[in-house]
């Protein structure tokens, strides 16, 4: 447990089923999880056309979200553009992809560093995505949109301001309640400055920027806080109201690489950083595990997290209280050494999903478990997913009240799996 302090200070069983598996969640009632099909599509691809066939099962760093119709839609990469497509049948089917970027441009697609796809108020689609630049480690944030509902997209804007050839990279991308879209990313520019005065600067900082007019121009880079850690991903979420809320993995100290909370508004920061959470990891180098983060429901966010610090080893959720700044309900998901990348999910108030990724020595396995009482007893976790080859960090997304989990894989291509939660009855 922390309390708030500046950042700058301180230093019933439910069973979820998967064609046959079950994972028991609660001890009085029973629930499975059924599977969708995966798409005719991967079933007629073989490894050999994806030289010549663009397909969301083919490219690479797909992630997507439903709208308010059912629609999902998914953004991916395949040859230097990024391509938007669209599942009408929950990933049985997908839509002929159109290119978001006109004139091709070298794109990451690491797990951590990955294209994001919002959708707005008003059907909407806005992308970003990390464009790669020649030099080591550097790239420019980039944005489009769609106001034709998929059809068509706006030239690339970079958002970051300097017209540096540095590091702005990891972006994330979220729209609040009101429509303004927030793009935030990890910057480079002020540890360039400081090392050209021969000044010592540690990791990078939180940058971001907001639209208040639905993606036709983005308000100047503002500033959050310097020294954060350098290649983690960023968590962004919705506050009750407007604005975003920020979760990111940050050095304390010299090199204690753990986590801080912040709340920004089209403005700039309407609520300080605070230190969220306190495992006083040292570490010499950035971990490549960054965190995640639900909406907030009823003043709380649920948050997971990778640390590897003597006192805490493995993934960790925690209910982090905005207002007071104390992570409360910390709990072990995971001791495993190979966990990483956990999702969150809040299907509806009071139900938290968990999944992560962990290689067992012969295949990487998804690790799904439940939370009936908003993360404070937390049943042990099962494998909803697994494959023999590589993939791609797993997903959790949500059409109304129900969970998918997203994931492609080599041999599988991608599948957006249902997880269908229903209670059968009292277990005796």
């Amino acid at each position: 447990m922390t309390t708030r302090s500046n950042l700058f200070n301180c230093g019933r069983t439910i069973f979820l089923g998967l064609i046959g598996w079950s994972l028991a969640l609660y001890s009085s009632a029973e629930t499975t999880v059924s599977v969708g099909t995966v798409s005719a599509e991967i079933r007629q691809t073989q490894p050999g056309e994806c030289s010549s066939l663009i397909s969301v099962h083919c490219g690479a760093a797909p992630s997507g979200a439903f709208d308010v119709d059912g629609r999902y839609w998914v953004v991916f990469v395949q040859q230097e553009y990024l391509y938007l497509s669209y599942s009408d049948n929950q990933g049985v089917e997908f839509s002929t992809p159109v290119k978001v970027n006109t004139t091709p441009e070298p794109i990451y697609t690491d797990g951590e560093n990955r294209p994001k796809l919002a959708i707005g108020t008003e059907h909407e689609i806005y992308v970003s995505w990390t464009k790669r630049s020649p030099e080591r480690f550097s790239g420019d944030i980039r944005f489009s949109r769609s106001i034709d509902q998929g059809k068509s997209f706006s030239p690339a804007q970079t958002i970051n301001d300097d017209g540096l050839v540095t590091s702005h990279r990891f972006d994330a991308l979220v729209t609040d309640h009101r429509g303004d879209i927030y793009l935030a990313w990890l910057d480079k520019r002020d540890r360039q400055a400081a090392l050209a005065q021969n000044n010592t600067y540690t990791g990078a900082a939180l940058y971001y920027a907001v639209s208040t007019d639905k993606g036709a121009s983005f308000s100047p880079n503002q500033k959050v806080a310097d020294h954060s850690c350098e290649c983690c991903r960023i968590a962004i979420s919705r506050p009750e109201h407007s604005g975003a809320a920020i979760f990111w993995r940050h050095i304390f100290a010299t090199n204690t690489r753990d986590h801080a909370f912040v709340i920004v508004g089209p403005k700039g920061v309407t609520q300080p950083p605070q230190r969220a959470t306190v495992d006083n990891w040292q570490i010499d180098a950035c971990p490549h595990h960054g965190p995640a983060m639900t909406d907030v429901d009823n003043g709380h966010y649920a948050t997971a997290w990778f640390t590897n610090s003597p006192q805490r080893k493995g993934i960790y959720f925690g209910s982090y209280d905005a207002e007071t700044g104390i992570m409360t309900h910390q709990t072990s998901l995971s001791h495993s050494p190979g966990a990483s990348h956990p999702q969150l999910l809040r299907p509806h108030r009071g139900l938290l999903l968990a999944a992560w990724k962990v290689f067992d020595g012969q295949k990487t396995l998804i690790m799904l478990t439940a939370s009936e009482d908003n993360g404070i007893n937390w049943q042990p976790p099962q494998v909803v997913a697994e494959t023999e080859e590589a993939s791609d960090h797993p997903l959790l997304v949500q059409k109304g009240s129900q969970a998918y989990l997203s994931w492609l894989t080599k041999n599988e291509g991608f599948r957006l799996i249902p997880l269908f939660i229903q209670q059968e009855g009292l277990k005796g």
